[in-house]
């Protein structure tokens, strides 16, 4: 589906914008870490259930096995089954329910979702591409991402508790 933001039109014009309605999706899966830049991403799951999601967790402890990894996320369904909560190293902690606020990895969501604003894709394997091209550009810049996703009230925490 077309994922319509405002835009710029000459005053007493309205804009035209492109305009799909399909049904056809994939999942990403992204974990992002505010003080380091950091990120781990997998897309292309044609479903998102807790089998998914213990994948995605595992992956994510497979590229840091030297390190404990704390996820924080809210909590969707298939985030609360118990085998997602026993991977060694890995601790998990649910936000409060409606707080996307309080998740550094809305504002990475939003900022990918500006990249195929207003945009009608031929094809989903086009849109992925995009996103992949998204993705790259974003996390190669390390302190672009830090800024993105440092929230001050986190940064804080980890100057206390460090």
């Amino acid at each position: 589906m077309t994922n319509v933001r405002r835009s710029w039109s000459k005053i007493g014009e309205r804009a035209v914008l492109p305009h799909q309605q399909a049904f056809l999706n994939h999942y990403l899966c992204s974990a992002v870490s505010p003080l380091s830049g950091d990120s781990f991403h997998l897309m292309g799951f044609e479903d998102l259930d807790s089998d998914v999601t213990l994948a995605f967790l595992k992956a994510l402890k497979e590229k840091h096995p030297h390190e404990h990894v704390v996820v924080v996320w809210d909590n969707a369904p298939f985030h609360r089954r118990k085998d997602l909560h026993a991977i060694p190293g890995l601790t998990v902690i649910h936000l409060p329910p409606y707080s996307p606020e309080l998740s550094p990895a809305e504002r990475f969501f939003e900022e990918l979702r500006r990249t195929t604003a207003n945009r009608v894709f031929v094809s989903l394997e086009e849109q992925e591409t995009m996103i992949a091209e998204a993705i790259n550009r974003r996390t190669d810049n390390v302190e672009d991402m830090k800024r993105l996703l440092g929230y001050e009230w986190i940064l804080e925490q980890c100057r206390t508790v460090n």
